[in-house]
């Protein structure tokens, strides 16, 4: 119910902003240009219905796709969730005692605002946190599947991190999440990593060889399901911070849990 009153909010206030827009133009506009207008009202207000749509249709895929008792392994709230790492990317010491688990949409804002927040986190705690990042692109984000590709083969150059970070915010370096916006460019080229990859020194036809591979669709569905077979909610960015579903996106929400498990 929470899923589907967001979904009817962000419809609603679409409608709001597009109608307030054409309100405040109208006033001075002749009967052709206003028809013209209404038209592109109603087209927008269609494309934001598809997006919601997508979005039904690609959760009820992933419940679908999971075993019939998946249910059961889901954990309830405050209770500590085992996911695998898996093939999944690893940010950190692979023997860092404290694992954060990270979902995340080359294209979803949110995802990249957490950017920053993971670099601090890894930044504070070097040698004691490591950072599984695993795959959720929306469906209804058309290029954000491509680019989760692209960002896993370039690791087989062993350039992921720097990947994931140019895609996200355009810079290998730490930026503040107001400044992590190159994953819009995207949508008008997905395949913008290419360019970013000549920027990293790998090989450009490896790369383009590499994303076309099937291992990595298969690693992105299963990345998927994971989510879905863990969590009610089924949105991104998700992170689990020792197992567990952290109560804020900030430092100090996420160092509480890490020191308490170092405590341990």
């Amino acid at each position: 119910k929470e899923v589907k009153m967001r979904n009817i909010i962000l419809i609603l206030s679409g409608i709001f902003l597009i109608s307030s827009t054409v309100f405040s133009q109208t006033s001075y506009m002749n009967d052709g240009e206003n028809t013209k207008i209404l038209k592109e009202i109603l087209k927008e207000i269609g494309e934001l219905k598809k997006g919601q749509d997508k979005l039904k249709k690609e959760i009820a895929s992933i419940k679908s796709a999971a075993p019939a008792n998946a249910n059961k392994g889901v954990a309830s709230k405050g209770a500590k969730k085992n996911v695998p790492i898996g093939n999944s990317m690893v940010l950190g010491k692979a023997d860092a005692p404290v694992t954060i688990t990270k979902w995340t949409d080359f294209q979803w804002p949110y995802c990249a605002k957490s950017v920053s927040l993971v670099d601090e986190i890894m930044a504070k705690y070097p040698n004691d946190v490591k950072v599984v990042v695993k795959n959720f692109p929306l469906s209804f984000h058309k290029q954000a599947r491509t680019a989760a590709k692209y960002a896993l083969a370039a690791d087989r150059q062993g350039k992921y991190k720097e990947m994931y970070h140019m895609i996200f915010c355009g810079t290998t370096d730490s930026v503040p999440q107001d400044q992590c916006t190159a994953w819009r460019k995207l949508k008008a080229n997905e395949h913008l990593p290419l360019e970013y990859a000549q920027e990293l020194g790998l090989d450009v036809e490896k790369l383009k060889k590499d994303v076309a591979d099937p291992y990595f669709e298969e690693l992105i569905k299963k990345e998927s399901l994971e989510l879905a077979q863990n969590f009610e909610r089924k949105s991104v960015p998700k992170f689990l911070v020792a197992g567990q579903e952290p109560s804020s996106r900030s430092v100090a929400a996420w160092s509480a849990i890490i020191d308490a498990e170092l405590k341990k």
